[in-house]
């Protein structure tokens, strides 16, 4: 006995190392008694009450999500008023700009509701969160996998997600935690109604470009403000009514005046996409040695492209202004992350965790043995597939899917299918179901087209599709790419400009008059025989039918093996609460305002100020130029109540919450529940934080509410603004 004793209270002190850490983890809002207490000990002083409720107003009440999960925005006033990051509004702002009326560069401000446009995004308010594990796995068998244990989960999640619906008023999330060992139910109120009030100019809201992202220390506006509108009963509606009138929310968010200081209590709450804290060892290595590195690659390549056109041409700089955006935020943080997993040997790390593991189980019982004894050597197996393999999907997702032609075309390639079935079919009913379907297909592709090369610029495309290409042929072996396009590209003696310029020569997929003239005039032989369209239906068709197989044990015997493993988490430490991977639903951290040492002899302050702005202020850059105006007022030091007399005004700070994409735009709030800050970034030094958590390195980087406050009213002069919020002095 004491043998087993000592080897488990071991492995307890070796676990408890590696998951308890105070500053770490996503929590589910209606857990927060877990962590109240911890959190009064930091400085909160509010009830779990007056954060999350589902019976009265509450913190929760000011939080919304953008479209499907984009970002995080708040409610900062009672007449709806949303702020969250520039960034995050960034497409809706470059959608509403012309060249005439550039409001990416210029900043835009409403003088009043009638000027405010219309963004053409959702946001969603949390009703409630359910625990529906038991309702979720009703009729799961143990040992079910994959479509065995799908199916059944799939059918009894349909069934919650209708009851919970309330006939159509409510949006159902559910989402699926510790890789299927929990479920929680996820209920929204949808408002379709969201208009831009105003933005900084970019050189203000996105100041220090690619160089700053992801870097400390930081001196950005990263922030945007729209409105949420409602019908006259403050009802949520779909659409966009011009007779709508803001929304008067359940709850706002007070804005703080006092300004923070090291060791202040710091809360997030958002709506954080994607962690993989649990991943294993095998994953790691595969990240590190294989996936990132290829997207790294792909994305510079492209953003080389994007980037020469953009320089040429004020009007293609603004059409692929978003877009550049996109490509070059993760291509700088998958550069990052395998620096850091490799950096702080996170590989060496999960293999320690591993070994743990693997000794608990062998010092239990057959039954725990019977179990988890399976577990690692499944991620062995998973894995080897995953090696031999991985680079066919990742160039699959970044390269081909990254051509803009190919992304239009899959819905040409699924008309095609439906004009070759209806060839085939015979059954009168049968063939008019389909032609009904063809008719949908039309309209909605003739709905989309004028999105779609609003901001399309031939030229860039066709350098992409070269790029591209021939990165999939010389990466890629033959035996992993389409049959289809080996022949095709055969055909063209190996030249890939060959085939890519016959596509863009002849193809409908690459000129918006050819593409609207064919949807008027349907014909299923002109899309047979267009090259673009064929292109993507071969490329579409191989991730549908054989990529997605290809993988199809390996996924299972990894699922499996991740579900088992967090099991048996719960088995070692039954009184720990233990946070699950982010899932793009509602979350909270919590921390402090910290600073940080990234390395030897380098100490970080935990803010930045506009001292710092003008120094790094280099005029006509296209990172560090400033507003004609800002150097003006920021000269003259005019404050107001946004910098504590005698200090300079502050713009930046730092703290050591937990975040992750989705919860840029996220508030950072105080121990009394007011807003202090708008989260942005994370720093350079922990970017293996999704990964694995750093306590010593990971830091939020977030804009100050005053700076927020002074660019609103000194530099844009629009205090109106600002009167409506609620502030805490």
């Amino acid at each position: 006995m004491k043998k087993i004793y000592t080897l488990v209270l071991g492995l307890a002190a070796v676990f408890s190392s590696l998951f308890a850490k105070a500053d770490e983890g996503m929590w589910i809002p209606a857990l927060l008694t877990d962590n109240y207490a911890e959190m009064q000990r930091l400085g909160l002083k509010m009830t779990p009450e007056q954060i999350y409720s589902i019976n009265n107003n509450s913190m929760k009440d000011a939080i919304v999500r953008l479209g499907s999960g984009f970002c995080t925005g708040e409610i900062i006033s009672n007449q709806g008023l949303i702020l969250t990051n520039h960034h995050c509004g960034y497409s809706a702002i470059q959608k509403l700009s012309t060249t005439t009326a550039n409001h990416l560069k210029n900043g835009f401000w409403a003088k009043n509701h009638s000027e405010e446009k219309s963004a053409g995004f959702s946001v969603s308010f949390l009703v409630k969160i359910e625990d529906i594990t038991d309702k979720v796995l009703e009729g799961v068998a143990e040992d079910a996998l994959g479509e065995a244990r799908g199916s059944v989960i799939a059918k009894n999640s349909s069934a919650i997600k209708k009851e919970l619906a309330n006939d159509g008023t409510y949006s159902v999330d559910i989402k699926e935690m510790f890789s299927g060992n929990k479920y929680f139910a996820y209920v929204y109120e949808v408002f379709g109604d969201v208009r831009l009030v105003g933005t900084p100019p970019e050189s203000v809201g996105k100041y220090g470009g690619d160089t700053d992202n992801w870097m400390w220390p930081r001196h950005t506006g990263d922030f945007s403000m729209f409105r949420v509108y409602a019908d006259k009963d403050n009802k949520a509606t779909k659409d966009y009514a011009e007779d709508n009138i803001p929304y008067t929310p359940k709850h706002h968010l007070p804005v703080s005046m006092k300004g923070v200081e090291k060791g202040d209590f710091a809360m997030i709450w958002g709506f954080p996409g994607s962690t993989d804290r649990y991943l294993s060892s095998y994953g790691v290595k595969n990240a590190t040695d294989l996936d990132q590195p290829a997207r790294v690659k792909i994305r510079r390549a492209k953003l080389d492209v994007y980037e020469k056109y953009q320089q040429q041409s004020d009007e293609v700089d603004l059409m692929y202004a978003s877009k550049h955006a996109g490509v070059a935020n993760y291509w700088k943080y998958f550069m990052g992350q395998t620096r850091g997993l490799k950096r702080l040997d996170i590989e060496g790390k999960k293999r320690g965790e591993e070994e743990a593991f693997t000794k608990w189980v062998n010092s239990g019982d057959a039954a725990r043995k019977a179990k988890f004894g399976n577990v690692i050597s499944m991620y062995e197996e998973a894995y080897k597939v995953y090696d031999e393999k991985i680079l066919a999907q990742t160039y699959w997702m970044e390269a081909i899917y990254g051509i803009e032609f190919t992304k239009y075309g899959f819905g040409f390639s699924r008309l095609s299918g439906l004009y070759e079935t209806l060839s085939k079919e015979k059954d009168k009913e049968a063939k008019e179901k389909i032609q009904g379907q063809i008719d949908a297909m039309l309209a909605n592709l003739k709905a989309a087209t004028p999105g779609n090369f609003k901001d399309y610029y031939m030229p860039i495309d066709r350098e992409v599709a070269k790029e591209m290409i021939t990165f999939y042929v010389n990466d890629i072996p033959a035996n992993q790419r389409p049959e289809d396009f080996n022949k095709k590209l055969a055909k063209c003696k190996g030249d890939v400009g060959e085939m890519v310029d016959l596509i863009f020569e002849k193809s409908i997929l690459v000129d918006q008059d050819k593409a609207m003239a064919f949807l008027e005039k349907p014909s299923a032989k002109k899309l047979s025989k267009d090259p673009g369209v064929t292109f993507a239906s071969t490329m579409l068709n191989f991730y549908l039918e054989e990529l997605q197989v290809m993988f199809a044990d390996a996924d299972q015997k990894r699922e499996t093996a991740d579900r088992l493993y967090k099991a048996a988490l719960f088995q070692m430490y039954p009184d720990k609460a233990f946070a699950p991977n982010a899932n793009s639903s509602m979350r909270f951290s919590y921390g402090q305002v910290l600073d940080y040492s990234p390395g030897d002899a380098m100490q970080y302050k935990h803010f930045t100020t506009m001292k710092g702005v003008l120094e790094k202020y280099q005029p006509g850059d296209h990172e560090f130029d400033l507003p004609p105006n800002y150097l003006e007022v920021a000269r003259e030091q005019d404050y107001g109540d946004y910098a504590k007399e005698g200090e300079d005004l502050r713009i930046c700070f730092l703290s050591n919450n937990d975040i992750t994409g989705g919860n840029s735009g996220s508030p950072v709030i105080n121990g009394n529940g007011e807003l202090i800050g708008l989260a942005f970034d994370g720093n350079w030094e922990a970017m293996s934080g999704d990964i694995a958590f750093e306590p010593d390195l990971q830091r939020t980087i977030s804009v100050d509410i005053r700076y927020v406050l002074w660019c609103i009213d000194k530099l844009a002069g629009a205090k109106h603004i600002v009167d409506e919020m609620t502030l805490a002095r």
